[in-house]
């Protein structure tokens, strides 16, 4: 009698994977391969989202870092020239951007604490830009935004706090709880506002301020009193940072290079953006926002493509041809079943 060998199993970590993958062949790797190499062109190359982090282009751009508040976009990545994918080389340079654009961008400040930021073009290569009493001077001469954008924009060289994000700064604080070195221990708001900030600080050690909600802030600064909050206006203004470039006369600080742009926030008195970290390089530029896409009571469209036959056929054409693929298969499967039940 001969012994049967024991059907061959698989491991169950393998079993787990190729329910997700399919078989391990290598007609699936070269299938998977393609897949990835298409999607890597597509959103190195052609088009991408990104989630705005945080509120420095408002009212334009909503920003949120909560998943799926803040607005996302729509870059066109292609106009530039395409880049390889998760570096700032770009294989061919064949575009630039204009003034007023919106762009997406990769920080020039390794620290920054949004590597990928989205901000207006304001300056271009070679001219010389002031800013003044809001407004935005180029060559000399007054550079006047679209007419849909003139009650938005309003450029300062100064950086301001409304009181909620006061607050917020003041739980930022809390976190930390310890004894600012640039503060009297003696002056009453600052008696006031440590009692404050040891008091909430177990509450808000563990949360992530930026994406808690301005009525939230409220709540947790009840009763703080107006001179706490005059108080942390004294403190940032004394630690703001530098704004040299766009303000100050000197050529190092006022033209802007070759191959770069003077990039801003439309939300001037709350952006970290170009006033201080200066020119950005024409490579870090990753592509131009034309439209924003959710939330679906936010969508806009920058750029007017949605009005051409490409971009009817990029916002109705591809999503019914995905559905008619979908109800295609459908089709045939159900048609499967019923002949194999007919044989049956």
């Amino acid at each position: 009698m001969t012994d049967t060998p024991p059907p061959f199993r698989r491991h169950p970590l393998r079993r787990f994977l190729e329910s997700l993958t399919g078989p391990w062949t290598w007609r699936n790797l070269f299938g998977w391969t393609a897949l990835v190499v298409a999607v890597l062109f597509v959103k190195g190359c052609l088009i991408d989202q990104y989630t705005i982090p945080s509120g420095s282009m408002e009212p334009t751009l909503k920003g949120d870092p909560r998943f799926f508040m803040g607005d996302r976009v729509l870059v066109n990545k292609w106009k530039f020239g395409p880049r390889i994918p998760f570096t700032t080389r770009r294989l061919w340079k064949w575009g630039t951007p204009d003034r007023w654009d919106i762009v997406v961008f990769r920080s020039i400040d390794p620290e920054s604490e949004h590597p990928i930021l989205i901000k207006r073009v304001i300056g271009l290569p070679g001219e010389k830009v002031k800013i003044r009493d809001g407004r935005i001077l180029i060559n000399g001469k007054v550079a006047e935004p679209p007419e849909e954008l003139r009650k938005v924009l309003h450029y300062v060289d100064k950086l301001s706090f409304t009181d909620a994000e006061k607050k917020r700064q003041l739980l930022k604080l809390a976190q930390a709880n310890k004894a600012l070195p640039i503060l009297n221990p003696q002056h009453p708001p600052v008696i006031e506002m440590y009692a404050f900030m040891e008091r909430v600080h177990p509450r808000v050690t563990e949360m992530d301020l930026d994406a808690v909600g301005d009525e939230e802030i409220e709540s947790l600064c009840m009763g703080v009193g107006q001179r706490v909050i005059d108080l942390i206006d004294d403190i940032y203004d004394f630690v703001q940072p530098e704004m040299p470039y766009g303000i100050r006369d000197e050529e190092q600080y006022s033209v802007v290079p070759e191959n770069h742009y003077l990039l801003l926030g439309d939300n001037s008195e709350q952006s970290l953006d170009g006033r201080m970290y200066g020119w950005v390089p024409h490579h870090h530029l990753y592509g131009q926002a034309f439209a924003v896409w959710w939330p679906w009571s936010h969508r806009q469209d920058f750029t007017g493509f949605s009005r051409k036959w490409w971009g009817k056929l990029l916002l109705y054409g591809i999503p019914t041809l995905i559905v008619a693929s979908e109800l295609v298969a459908a089709l045939r499967r159900r048609r499967k079943k019923d002949t194999a039940t007919a044989k049956e």
